[in-house]
Order: C-alpha cells, then structure tokens, then sequence
C-alpha cells in the first residue's frame, strides 16, 4: 500500500565557518561521509573542558581536510563528515581516545580487568555512507567545517527565555514570528468550508490544536531499549507474519516514524500488516506537540512502539519524550494506557540498509543479489550534501508469499500529476539549488520532471504560462507546521 505524497522542506546543510583547504591528489582515494552521535554516560562531557573538546575537532577535521558540521554539548556528540575513508576512520580512532580521556575513568589494568578495551564502543555509533554515483563527488563533500558549542546534541523542545543563552533575544523574536504566522494560517484554514465536491483540494478539517506538555527532568526516564538491524527486523517479521496469518484480532504494535514530513515522503518502513505513525512535522522540535495528540495517544497506548530515525540520534531523545510523556497522564494521553514498550532501531534507517537495502546502481562486478526480506521502501533523506544516501530499501509486500517478487523501492508521487516519482531535485546536484519549493513557505514538494516545467518554484523567476508551485496543490498549506497532521497507516 502506497503513501499519499505530499512536500516538504529540506533544512540546508551550509552554515562553514572554516574554509578547508584545497589538496592534490595523485591516486584517487574513496571519499565517505560519516555519521555519527554520542551520548556518553552520566554526568556526560565535563563543562569546563567544552572549548577544549571543540578545539579538538577543529584541528583534527583540519589536518585531515575534513569538513562538516559537529555540535558539542555537556549531553555529547553529533556530526556529520565528509571526507576520504582513511582520513574519517583516523578522525574516529583520534576522537574514542579523546573521548576516553574526557569521559571514561579508567587505566589500562582496569580495561584487562573487565576484558573492555573501548567502552566509547558502547555509546559513540558511527556510520560510513556512500557517495552517489549520478552527481559529481566534489558536490556531495562539505567545502568547509563548522564545530559549535551548543544546549543540546539534538533539540526536541522549542527554546524558551531561560533556557536560550546568549542569542534569546533573537531567537525569541524568530519564535513569535513563527507563532504569528502559524496562527494566521490556522485561522485561514479553519474558514475554509467543506464544500460539496470531495476531490476539492482546498477543503481541510482541523482538530483543535494541541500544546507541548511541559516536563520536568524528562530526560532522566528510561531511554527505548536498542535493537539491532537484525534483532528489528526479524521481530517485526515474525509479528508481520502473525498478522498475516490472522494469529491476532488487533495488533498490538505500531511503528513511529519520528521524521519530519519531507523525509517520509521519499522512504519508510512499511511492515506488511502493521501500522506506522507518522508525525508529519518540519522540524524534529515539533514532534512533542505531535506526541500530544489524541490521534497520537490512540495510537501509541497500550502498544509496543517501534520507532526509528534516520541514523538514530533523534530516537534517543524522542524515546525518553515519550516514555515521561506517557507517564505524565496529561494532554491527550489522561487516562490513556502507557505503551507495553519502547523500542528503537540502532543505526537507524542509514545501519539498517547496510544490511538489508540495495546500491540504487547494481555493482559492475555482479555482486551477491541475493534478495532479503526489507522491510524500507525508498530512499533514506540525508542531511548533508547528497540529500539521499544511494543505498535503497526494496520493502516486501507479503511476509508469507513464497517469493516476495512484488516489492516497493518508490513511495514518492508528483504532486500535480500523481505519478511516481522520488527525487526533489530533478537530476541536478542539491548543491545547484534547483530543488522543487512551495512559492509561500518554502517546503519541499515532489514534482516530476514533465511537470517541472510548468511550475514555479521559490526564489525563480515569475515566466509565461507557468504557475506558481503550491504545496497544497493550489493552495499553501503550509505543509509540517499545521497542527494535527498525525496519520496512522495500516500498510
């Protein structure tokens, strides 16, 4: 069963502050990204020795000529890189003994002792992601770095006056304006009737909207338990398959997609038999407010929640959320049954097709095609240069067919003409810029290339006979930012 295809937004990765520098390469070498984050154990990365830590990446990114993005906070780690192979995995082992050193309270006779040789092994996950093949290397590799001391590893709550630091001010003014914006545009919405004509696009039924349950100390619960690719994949085909053979009247689990709009609509889990939540938000901070909904709390209550996220950062956060949230007994989850259990997926998207996708370009050398039973249909939507990674899930329809030869690798549909179709940039690099928009707020919309054309999308010129691209289709609904746009599908 196919998603309907909505838009959405792609928060650019540029924000350099160091300019790498240009080097000579005689012998072509493998240019990777990594992806990585780290939440080391309590009390965490010590304050005073952030600056120092910081400096640390800067100089070792440097050397390397690596760039990228990395935040640094007392919680831990998150970064992306993009670089040679050699280069990233020297940058790995220099920053485990770094990290060694700043967290880890131990002496070589101790690690004999407990046979621990590297206990960052425990909590600093790294992945090594494959350039594309149909655009340039040098557009898919970071110009420069950027290292940054910041609140959080990943935000999940919106910032407020006390929690801000030094930029509130500004940061504050940006969150009105936002507030107003949305306001106005729930207020148009909600004038719009239900008219007589169901195909009508501008008709839109909103439930009231729902407020962010403030939480003390949320991030103290217990985090959702870790399963591996394997450990995820053959628990939910064994309860797949369960359904399928009518072993249960109601399901009692549901995956969470805990992803932003835009990055749903171009790939995801789709477990024949079993539901999906998906949020539908434009930005990770916005998922409370989605956890709050009653379309949210009939759907997780009661259930064995699995979730997952691109390479797993956001899962450690929204995992905690939920769990305090569901203890809480307020918002839409008063009087609501706390989930059975919370589990996320390891790696995340990005581990998991490691194991179980397919290169989107079939090797030359011929390779091991053996299918797997996947579970993702499509792309897995990036946050670095590339947009998507090249590897791709190849989803099985049917856990009990004897060959599973009907399988589902595009999930994505144009807009205006409903076709298939799964790429926002139409076969330009990301870095030129050309990557379809709403006209009004800017979110990313599917349109395939017969249709591009005929279309303008924001920031291009105004032209003859071409209208403007809308992520309502002919109106904006501002896509990801209206509130109650949560969906459970049974695929």
């Amino acid at each position: 069963m196919h998603r309907e295809l909505h838009h959405h937004l792609y928060k650019e990765s540029t924000c350099i502050s160091t300019t790498m520098p240009a080097t000579e390469e005689k012998i072509p070498r493998k240019h990777m990204i990594a992806l990585y984050y780290c939440y080391p154990p309590a009390p965490g990365l010590p304050k005073d020795k952030l600056e120092p830590h910081k400096l640390f990446h800067q100089e070792t990114c440097t050397n390397l000529n690596l760039g990228g993005r990395i935040r640094v906070s007392e919680e831990g780690i998150n970064g992306v890189l993009s670089g040679t192979e050699d280069a990233l995995r020297e940058y790995e082992a220099n920053l485990r003994k770094e990290l060694m050193q700043l967290v880890v309270d131990i002496d070589q006779d101790d690690a004999e002792t407990t046979g621990c040789d590297d206990p960052t092994a425990e909590w600093l996950d790294i992945k090594y992601c494959h350039l594309r093949n149909d655009i340039p290397m040098e557009q898919q590799l970071f110009s420069s770095l950027q290292v940054k001391i910041t609140r959080e590893v990943v935000s999940l709550i919106e910032p407020t006056p006390s929690n801000q630091g030094k930029n509130k001010g500004k940061r504050c003014r940006q969150r009105r304006k936002q507030k107003r914006k949305e306001k106005q545009m729930q207020e148009k919405l909600t004038e719009v009737s239900v008219g007589d004509d169901e195909s009508s696009k501008d008709t839109v039924k909103l439930a009231p909207a729902n407020e962010v349950v403030n939480i003390e100390d949320w991030k103290n619960n217990t985090p959702a338990q870790h399963l591996s690719p394997e450990e995820w994949n053959n628990k939910l085909l064994e309860l797949a398959k369960q359904e399928e053979e009518g072993s249960h009247e109601e399901s009692d689990t549901v995956l969470l997609d805990t992803r932003n709009i835009y990055e749903t609509r171009v790939g995801h889990f789709a477990v024949p038999h079993l539901k999906t939540m998906f949020p539908n938000t434009r930005k990770f901070s916005s998922l409370p407010l989605a956890l709050n909904t009653e379309e949210a709390a009939e759907a997780l209550a009661g259930k064995n929640v699995f979730m997952y996220c691109t390479g797993g950062v956001r899962c450690e956060r929204a995992g905690t959320y939920l769990r305090a949230l569901s203890d809480s007994n307020s918002g839409a989850w008063q009087g609501k049954e706390k989930p059975k259990a919370i589990f996320q997926l390891k790696g995340g998207i990005q581990k998991y097709l490691e194991e179980y996708g397919e290169q989107v370009e079939p090797k030359s050398d011929g390779g091991d095609n053996t299918a797997r039973e996947c579970l993702y249909r499509g792309k897995n939507f990036v946050f670095d240069q590339r947009r998507t990674d090249p590897v791709i899930g190849k989803g099985i329809t049917s856990k009990t067919a004897s060959d599973n030869s009907e399988r589902v690798s595009l999930v994505g549909q144009c807009i205006i003409c409903s076709n298939a179709h799964d790429d926002y940039d139409n076969g330009f690099s990301p870095c030129d810029e050309k990557e379809a928009r709403c006209c009004r707020c800017r979110v990313l919309v599917l349109v395939c290339n017969d249709c591009r054309p005929k279309v303008r999308s924001c920031g291009e010129p105004e032209a003859d006979n071409v209208t403007d691209l809308l992520c309502g289709g002919t109106s904006c609904i501002d896509e990801g930012n209206v509130a109650d746009n949560v969906e459970t599908i049974r695929f």
